[in-house]
C-alpha cells in the first residue's frame, strides 16, 4: 500500500522548465526622465500575451500624473529587435484610448535602446540597464521628449 502511495504521489510531480519571455531581456520598470530633467516618471516594458519575439509593450501611463489629476492611460505595442536591443514604432495607436482624453492620439517611438549594465542606481550604486527613446504624441505635434534612464534596482532608496 505504501508503494502505490509512493509511486502515485510521485507520478503527479512535474519539473516543467521555467523560462523567461521572448523579450525579458529589454523587459521591466524604468525610472525616466523627459529632455534629462526634472521629475522621473515610471514606465514599463514587457512581452505581448503571444510572447512575439518582434514586439513589446511600452506603458507611458505615469508620464501623464499629476497631483491634480489621475495619470491618463497611454500604451503602444511597439517594434523591437531583441538582438540589438532597440525598439520603435510610427504613429501607432494608443491601445489604452478609453483612459486618455483623445481617443485618436497615435504615439511615434524613435531611437528606441536597452544597453545592459548601462547605468548605475543614483543611491545604490549598483549596476543596472539604461533605456533611452524618443516619443511624439499626435496630441502635440512636432513636440519630441526624449527619455532616458535606469532598469528599477529594487533598492527602495533608488526608486523616486
Amino acid at each position: 500500500m505504501l508503494t502505490l502511495l509512493v509511486l502515485g504521489l510521485s507520478a503527479c510531480k512535474k519539473d516543467e522548465p521555467i523560462g523567461g519571455t521572448s523579450v525579458q531581456t529589454m523587459s521591466g520598470e524604468w525610472w525616466v526622465q523627459a529632455d534629462g530633467t526634472g521629475s522621473y516618471y515610471k514606465v514599463v516594458t514587457n512581452n505581448t500575451a503571444d510572447n512575439s519575439t518582434s514586439k513589446m509593450w511600452l506603458d507611458l501611463t505615469n508620464f501623464w500624473g499629476t497631483n491634480d489629476a489621475p495619470a491618463q492611460l497611454v500604451k503602444a505595442r511597439v517594434n523591437v529587435n531583441t538582438a540589438d536591443q532597440t525598439f520603435s514604432v510610427t504613429k501607432v495607436a494608443n491601445v489604452e484610448n478609453s483612459g486618455y482624453n483623445d481617443p485618436t492620439l497615435t504615439i511615434t517611438i524613435t531611437g528606441g535602446k536597452v544597453i545592459t549594465d548601462g547605468a548605475i542606481g543614483p543611491v545604490s550604486k549598483q549596476k543596472t540597464d539604461a533605456i533611452s527613446f524618443s516619443a511624439e504624441f499626435s496630441d502635440q505635434p512636432g513636440t519630441v521628449f526624449k527619455f532616458s534612464g535606469y532598469h528599477r534596482t529594487k533598492f527602495p532608496d533608488d526608486d523616486h
